[in-house]
């Protein structure tokens, strides 16, 4: 399964945003057709959650999520939108995956579903989390567990393609050999080159190495995470490149023989 087509729009639109202001999702986490979908009982209050920097609480128009880490790398995810918006709230959730997996050390989210809540479950299923196991929760009661790491979240977003396309046609500009069409390396590349760009420099070289071990590809040396210097070395050729949020430049690209 992968994201439709619309998940193009919602990558370049920046559809959500962080915030510390827990004043709107408050409003929209007790709007009487929302509360009962949450759990819990009385008024709801993430103030505590959005004031501690450690957790994510991401924005949109008409809702948001709220990311608490269960430790370094890994956070829960909830989320409340406010009725009526068509498919605001799926294109939402793949903006904010999006977001936690290139802005942040985020390499797994993780949720609840509630055994007999379609909506949760049909939610869960367009964001791709899988069901890791099931129990009884102390709250909610029986429930799924699910989670996205961010291998699945790679592999299942065809829009990072684009932004492999865009590193390759920078190295094929420098005489690098091509290679054919290979969807899932643009996808591993362009979502490598995304957290790089975003300043998750040793995060996106370690994404890409361990996906590359497993396909086959030669892997890449992070010389320096400030100003991002990447060596790209392959046999006879010798490439490193100067990454970031301004652009690509080659730094040395020569055969080795030379």
């Amino acid at each position: 399964m992968t994201f439709p087509h619309s998940a193009k729009e919602v990558i370049q639109s920046g559809l959500v945003r962080r915030t510390f202001d827990p004043a709107f999702l408050n409003s929209v986490a007790n709007h009487p057709e929302v509360r009962p979908w949450l759990q819990g009982e009385g008024d709801l209050d993430i103030t505590h959650q959005a004031f501690n920097p450690a957790n994510f609480v991401l924005q949109s128009e008409f809702g948001g999520f709220v990311l608490l880490r269960h430790e370094p790398g890994r956070y829960e995810v909830h989320s409340q939108f406010l009725p009526g918006h068509g498919t605001h709230p799926a294109k939402a959730m793949l903006a904010a995956q999006e977001w936690m997996f290139t802005r942040t050390d985020c390499v797994a989210i993780v949720s609840k579903v509630p055994a007999g809540n379609k909506r949760a479950k049909g939610f869960a299923m367009i964001g791709g989390l899988r069901t890791i196991f099931e129990r009884d929760d102390a709250v909610l009661g029986p429930c799924e567990y699910v989670e996205l790491t961010i291998a699945d979240w790679a592999m299942r977003t065809p829009t990072l393609e684009s932004h492999g396309h865009r590193f390759h046609d920078f190295t094929r500009n420098l005489g690098w050999a091509d290679h054919p069409v290979d969807p899932a390396h643009e996808r591993a590349v362009g979502g490598a080159l995304l957290m790089v760009e975003r300043g998750q420099v040793a995060k996106g070289v370690a994404f890409y190495n361990r996906w590359a071990r497993l396909a086959g590809y030669p892997e890449s040396t992070l010389v320096s995470e400030s100003p991002p210097v990447i060596d790209m070395s392959v046999g006879g050729e010798i490439c490193v490149l100067g990454m970031g949020e301004s652009g690509m430049e080659a730094l040395l690209c020569r055969s080795a023989s030379q």
